[in-house]
């Protein structure tokens, strides 16, 4: 059945090949840049080639802000390029342009069907796709990671006929659940100060979209990472740069709450599927993870 992380996580042993001296070192351009992925105007896809003579694996990046705004990566810094694998970073339709759920979700499921087509044009190993994103980006990283393959081999559109599946997800400051019952009570209302919760599904204020609970729900689950969890699904990690508390004091605070990630570690730890939670260094006293972000990126591109 199925086959924000920040950019300071990113990385490539190999040297980015197109570098010269004359080019700002610190501001490497895509090998390939607004290659477009799917029909909407914003569902682009930036790529930075590593050279190699062998497919290399590929960690794709997807940017946070809410659903709402944020962009794509433009540039990568040459300790991104140094880890063996090549980077890719996508726009995708957001809510302040006119989109709204399921076009975020269904942008990075297509993400990955198009890069897994590229393979050979790009020197890609298509089983070694890592996904990885902040905030909202991690939300979608992990949406991707968790669900169903869409591929559809009887599609006239071949992108289509490509396997949606990933390696794992690495990702910060990630929602593990849209549900806002569930923020409410395990979270705090406040969380609901920041509308990612409600906007993306087209409710204008959190009183509109709980209150209308069931024409919601369906597409809110749908969004949820934890609702397509099963025991099949790749290692997750999951980091967070904010303070543990209960209930939050801001909205802020709690979109980013660690508790998102110890409800994935609970739901994980159930049906045995490798996940780490890595609390803020300033959080004192939390537990550590078995390993950290970049060797478990490493691990996975790098076997």
């Amino acid at each position: 059945m199925k086959n924000v992380l920040l950019l300071g996580f990113i990385a490539c042993t190999i040297l980015y090949p197109s570098i010269t001296s004359a080019q700002d070192p610190n501001n490497i351009p895509p090998t390939h840049k607004d290659v477009k992925y799917g029909a909407h105007e914003k569902e682009l896809v930036n790529f930075w080639q590593v050279d190699s003579d062998q497919p290399l694996g590929l960690l794709l990046d997807i940017h946070g802000g809410g659903w709402m705004g944020g962009k794509k990566a433009e540039t990568q810094r040459p300790h991104q390029l140094k880890h063996g694998y090549h980077v890719a970073s996508i726009s995708y339709p957001l809510v302040n342009e006119g989109a709204l759920q399921p076009a975020m979700l269904n942008a990075a499921l297509r993400a990955v069907q198009f890069l897994r087509s590229k393979a050979a044009e790009w020197n890609i190993d298509p089983k070694r796709i890592v996904v990885t994103g902040g905030s909202a980006g991690g939300c979608s990283s992990l949406l991707v990671a968790l669900h169903n393959d869409v591929a559809n081999p009887e599609s006239e559109d071949p992108v289509q006929r490509f396997s949606s599946r990933v390696s794992g997800a690495v990702v910060a400051g990630a929602q593990t659940t849209m549900n806002p019952f569930v923020i409410k009570d395990k979270i705090g209302e406040k969380t609901f100060d920041n509308p990612m919760p409600y906007k993306p599904f087209g409710s204008e204020t959190i009183e509109e979209h709980m209150n209308n609970w069931d024409k919601h729900k369906e597409l809110v689950l749908k969004c949820s990472p934890l609702t397509h969890l099963t025991k099949d699904d790749p290692p997750l990690h999951l980091y967070y740069n904010v303070m543990r508390e209960f209930p939050t004091t801001s909205g802020g605070n709690g979109i980013h709450s660690p508790i998102f990630g110890e409800l994935m570690l609970e739901a994980c730890k159930k049906i045995g599927v490798e996940c780490h939670l890595q609390y803020w260094q300033k959080d004192e006293g939390r537990p550590a993870p078995a390993i950290g972000r970049q060797a478990f990126i490493d691990k996975l591109l790098n076997p």
